[in-house]
């Protein structure tokens, strides 16, 4: 995505007039110009469940509207998950020591709308968690219930050395002990947010969760299963949050019990095998916790450094502003005066850097109907499918032309 940092999509939004389209009525194909559609020439179907998407030409347009969108981020909802068993003192203490200057402070700095929440016993003794300010309301002398902040939400809930996963998904949508979060802490979430769960534990997994009359267990001898499981599960319980397949909205960061390679706090990064051996003074490797990571296209660092956990928090803090830049999620395009745009018109035509048509990007009815295909769909806003996402993200100055009708708005 770095390579996009400068990037701005030139949005050419064809705007219909009575002169084009007679009456205001939408424009049909038979004002298409043929340079644009030549890729797919007697294709022009609707998508199953969706009526006829029509498309005008910029040709064909009275006005031909120039649009620069700059690259917008989407808000961040960090959820961090820290074990409180006994051998990870050393670093729940690196935790509260860099948790705001190198993560949070980074993270603000660079314009994301950035929520904590941290999943772990709160307290100040031992393996207890508690977060000072400026990150939470309140000092920890003034005690849990003060804690919570616009930006800071602590559900204080024991994490043993196994049950991570377990108690993400049970703690989700059920009520704490203390009654500040009576539905769980999935109230402290935002459903237009980017989500970065990162979970700090030295062992592996392996619990049971129920979810009515089915139980859920994470085994850890299969950390692809485990990882798959969660994230089917995960997604099941809360697809306004976390996404619906293939638009998922979550990443999954594991600082966790493997072997640092020679700079320690150097990132394993998705591509790369799930790393079997271990830190010094970690009983397992994490494996379904990096599984997850993986799959989430995440990172992945060794717990055992505590004392670099300076330079891991920023790295990390880097990757999670990353992650929340949208790409591949526009505005509608404004309609011109006295006219108002039809969304099932709508239509894209994807140029490269030097303007030639590559080709169209056809719209569907959901991120359900993505599919492999070249799409997008409209939820409020223009959301380009992955295929369509990955297409503009490999040319260095794409450019998207939006081809839409219009219908006259009565006076």
């Amino acid at each position: 995505m770095s390579r996009l940092a400068a990037l701005a999509l030139v949005l050419l939004a064809a705007s219909c007039s009575s002169s084009p389209c007679p009456g205001g009525a939408v424009c049909t194909d038979d004002s298409v110009d043929s340079s644009l559609t030549r890729n797919d020439a007697g294709t022009r179907k609707a998508d199953a469940g969706m009526a006829a998407a029509e498309v005008v030409s910029a040709d064909a347009a009275c006005v031909a509207q120039s649009l620069r969108a700059e690259r917008q981020k989407r808000p961040v909802d960090a959820v961090f998950v820290i074990d409180n068993s006994a051998s990870m003192g050393e670093e729940i203490a690196a935790v509260r020591a860099n948790i705001d200057r190198d993560f949070a402070a980074i993270v603000g700095e660079s314009g994301v709308d950035l929520r904590v929440v941290l999943i772990s016993r709160y307290g100040t003794a031992g393996t207890d968690v508690c977060i000072e300010p400026p990150l939470s309301a309140a000092s920890c002398a003034a005690g849990l219930a003060a804690t919570n902040g616009p930006r800071f939400f602590h559900y204080s809930q024991e994490i043993g050395s196994n049950d991570g996963l377990c108690q993400v998904l049970e703690t989700l949508d059920h009520a704490d002990g203390d009654g500040r979060a009576p539905n769980g802490w999935i109230d402290w979430l935002r459903p237009e947010s980017q989500k970065a769960f990162v979970m700090f534990s030295d062992d592996q997994t392996l619990c049971a969760y129920r979810e009515g009359d089915t139980e859920i267990a994470f085994r850890g001898a299969d950390p692809l299963e485990d990882a798959l499981l969660f994230h089917e599960t995960l997604l099941a319980k809360a697809p306004l949050q976390f996404g619906v397949a293939p638009d998922v909205r979550y990443q999954f960061f594991s600082i966790v019990g493997l072997a640092a390679s020679a700079k320690s706090s150097e990132a394993l990064l998705p591509h790369q095998p799930l790393e079997q051996r271990t830190c010094d003074t970690a009983p397992a490797a994490g494996l379904s916790y990096q599984a997850l990571s993986v799959i989430t296209d995440a990172l992945r660092y060794p717990i055992c450094e505590g004392r670099s956990f300076d330079a891991v928090f920023r790295a990390l803090a880097s990757s999670v502003v990353e992650s929340s830049s949208a790409d591949c999620d526009f505005e509608l395009p404004e309609a011109p005066n006295n006219q108002t745009i039809d969304p099932a018109t709508i239509n894209l035509v994807l140029k490269g850097s030097g303007g030639a048509a590559l080709h169209r990007i056809r719209q569907v009815a959901s991120a359900r109907a993505c599919g492999e295909t070249s799409s997008f769909y409209i939820d409020g806003r223009i959301q380009l499918c992955p295929s369509a996402c990955a297409a503009v993200k490999r040319d260095q100055a794409p450019e998207l032309e939006i081809l839409y009708g219009c219908n006259a708005i009565a006076i």
